[in-house]
This record gives structure tokens, C-alpha cells and sequence, in this order.
């Protein structure tokens, strides 16, 4: 920014000081200039005819000093890099610029004896402010250079513990989250088994109701059974006792009406009829 307020001054005061350095290199590109080639490219349009784009591309730096990450024809306003300078303020683009005209050393020089034309001229005064601002600048030089990569790596280093304590805190929230989902989920798991643990005591429940109906039909049909037995077993107890004391009664009844003229009879009658039986026997 200085040397351009400096250059800017000086062409103010004496527009003649510049010219023959610029028109000759501008003629020089005139006619060097890859677009007036058959080809018809230009190195900022990325390497593209002008008669493939449909619409313009802006086009990018030429000199490689140009900014970093600006490439040809990508269209980016801003650079994403800062451009490359010389002693820590002057673009790269400078020395290229003069480099065709003054060679390697020319703009060093050039920068020398625009110096002295200033400070001759007494255009550029240097007061006290001048030598103290040196002053200052050796030491602000010396501390940064001497304590200034200590005092980085300082910074560097809180920088990184702060950055890893935030990095841990959100770690640790992270998994805290995760483990409140997993719990979540296992509280979710287990409220849907205990649908199927009430179903399980249910399904129990009358397991054990249908036992006991079972248990107590068994004893039921048992105690029936029994009733049932003793009754089939009194009965028959009384039909024998009935049967034992009709036969009696009969027997009784019989003997009482046979006489002794009916008992002679039959005995004669079953003598006779044994004295037949024993005639039929064949005789060996």
C-alpha cells in the first residue's frame, strides 16, 4: 500500500518519470499477446478458445506471482491465499512486471533511487518521528523474531488445550446423548415385554385355573363314582337278600304242600326210571 501511495505521488509530480518503461512493454505485449495468434486463446481464459464460451470468463493472473487459489478462469472474486510478496510488502506481480525491462536486480535499484529522489527532493522528510519509528521497528523486529515463535507456540499450545477441552466436552455430551438413547431404547424394549409378560401371566393364570378345574372334575367324578359304586352294591346286596329269602320261602311253600302219598309216588316213579335207564346200558 506504501509503495503503491509512493508510485501514485510520483506519477502525480512527474507522469514522464514512468512512461518509458510502461509503453514499451505495452507495445511489447500488443504484439506478443496469445490471443493475436490464430489460436485464438488467451492464458485467462483457462486454456479455452473464445469461440467454445458461450459466456465470458473472467479471466485469471498471467504472471506467476499472481494470488494463490485463483485459478484461470474459475470466476472467484476473492483469492483464497494472499498473492505472493517480496521484503514483506511488495506484490510479486512488480518484479515480473519490470523484470522484462530492468532484468533481476532493476526494480531493487529502481526502489533505491526512488528512495534517494525522495528523500534528495525532501519529499519524503525525515524528522525525529522517522529515526523513533525505526527505533521501533528494530524492536518490535527483535521481539518478534526472538520471542515471537516461542510465544506462538505458547498460544498455539492453549489454543489447542482449549480446543481439546471443547472438543472433549462435546465428546463427552456426544456420548452422553448416545448412552441416554441406548437407555432409551432398552427402556423402550422392556415396556414392549411386558405386554408379553402380563400375556405370559395371563396364559399362567389359567393354566392354573384349568388345573384346578381339572383337579376338583377329577375328585367330582370320583366322589360320583364311589355314590354310584356303593349304590350298585347295595342293590345288589338287597336283589341276593331278596333272591336268598324268595328261594327260601319257595323251598318252605314246596316241602309244606308235598304229602307223604306225593313223596311215595315220586319215589316210586324215580326208581322206575332209573330200573329203565339201567335195562338201556348195554351189558359188555
Amino acid at each position: 500500500m506504501l509503495g503503491r501511495q509512493i508510485i501514485s505521488f510520483s506519477i502525480q509530480i512527474d507522469s514522464k518519470l514512468f512512461a518509458p518503461l510502461v509503453i514499451p512493454h505495452t507495445r511489447a505485449h500488443a504484439v506478443n499477446c496469445p490471443v493475436k495468434k490464430k489460436v485464438n486463446v488467451c492464458p485467462g481464459a483457462g486454456g479455452l478458445k473464445k469461440t467454445e464460451l458461450e459466456t465470458p470468463i473472467k479471466r485469471g493472473p498471467v504472471c506467476p506471482g499472481g494470488a494463490a487459489g485463483a485459478g484461470a478462469g474459475s470466476g472467484q472474486k476473492r483469492a483464497i491465499l494472499p498473492g505472493k510478496v517480496r521484503l514483506g510488502f511488495i506484490p510479486e506481480e512488480w518484479f515480473c512486471f519490470l523484470k522484462p525491462m530492468t532484468g533481476v536486480t532493476g526494480p531493487y535499484f529502481l526502489m533505491i533511487g526512488l528512495v534517494n529522489f525522495l528523500v534528495s527532493k525532501e519529499i519524503f522528510v525525515m524528522e525525529h518521528e522517522y529515526y523513533m519509528g525505526i527505533s521501533q521497528f528494530i524492536m518490535v523486529y527483535y521481539t518478534v523474531t526472538k520471542f515471537g515463535p516461542k510465544l506462538g507456540a505458547y498460544l498455539d499450545k492453549e489454543v489447542d488445550d482449549f480446543t481439546k477441552d471443547l472438543e472433549k466436552g462435546r465428546i463427552d455430551e456426544l456420548n452422553f446423548h448416545k448412552n441416554t438413547i441406548k437407555e432409551a431404547e432398552t427402556a423402550i424394549a422392556r415396556a414392549s415385554g411386558q405386554k408379553d409378560l402380563m400375556q405370559a401371566k395371563k396364559e399362567n393364570i389359567a393354566v392354573q385355573l384349568e388345573a384346578i378345574y381339572r383337579e376338583r372334575a377329577m375328585l367330582v367324578y370320583q366322589r360320583v363314582r364311589g355314590r354310584l359304586e356303593y349304590h350298585v352294591r347295595k342293590q345288589r346286596s338287597i336283589n341276593r337278600v331278596k333272591q336268598k329269602w324268595m328261594v327260601q320261602w319257595i323251598l318252605d311253600n314246596v316241602e309244606r304242600s308235598i304229602t307223604a302219598d306225593f313223596k311215595k309216588r315220586a319215589m316210586e316213579s324215580a326208581i322206575r326210571q332209573l330200573t329203565t335207564l339201567a335195562n338201556q346200558i348195554p351189558k359188555k
